[in-house]
């Protein structure tokens, strides 16, 4: 990626999350990433598809994180507790990029190339979730509810965590807890 456009994400991830991404001009955002306003459009045809990339590269590091060390051959418990304590550390280091993440995600705006995109790289954790199904691991409710149930719990953990400044021992505690009552809302 060229040095502008990594400029231009992250003056943009910076000021969506701090103005929102419908009040940000990209002329603001170009100002910031010390770039002339044309040269946005050299790297995104429109603000849609600069939205668009700011989420997939947020999605991205998301991802790079909660893979890290991943458990490809230990049980769904194991595998499952590992991507819930990944994603709750992200959220926690970095917590400006979470909500942003989190509000693009929620937000309706994504184009079709974005939720592609989230599609191919989630595959690992849907065939996981599936897995657990297909073994009778999770209590019958449909994987729709199964996955909103756990990103509501893995949100409200790291929301939590990050509103009282929660640090090593103390959010590893957390952590682990939350891990617990999420497991023992969902498997049998």
């Amino acid at each position: 990626m060229s040095d502008k456009k990594q400029q231009l994400l992250e003056a943009s991830i910076d000021l969506f999350a701090r103005e929102g991404f419908w009040n940000t001009s990209t002329a603001s955002i170009a100002k910031h990433a010390g770039v002339a306003t044309g040269t946005l459009f050299n790297y995104f045809p429109s603000k849609d598809a600069l939205i668009d990339a700011v989420y997939m590269h947020l999605k991205h590091e998301w991802l790079q994180h909660i893979q890290r060390d991943y458990p490809v051959r230990a049980d769904i418990k194991s595998r499952l507790e590992h991507i819930w304590y990944r994603n709750i550390d992200w959220g926690v280091r970095f917590p400006e990029r979470y909500n942003l993440k989190q509000q693009l995600s929620l937000s309706g705006v994504l184009g079709a190339e974005a939720v592609d995109y989230e599609a191919e790289e989630l595959a690992f954790l849907h065939e996981l979730i599936q897995e657990g199904f297909n073994q009778g691991i999770f209590k019958e409710m449909s994987v729709d509810y199964f996955n909103s149930m756990v990103m509501a719990e893995m949100d409200a953990t790291v929301r939590y965590a990050t509103a009282q400044g929660l640090k090593d021992m103390a959010l590893a505690r957390l952590i682990a807890l939350s891990s617990d009552v999420l497991w023992s809302g969902v498997a049998r």
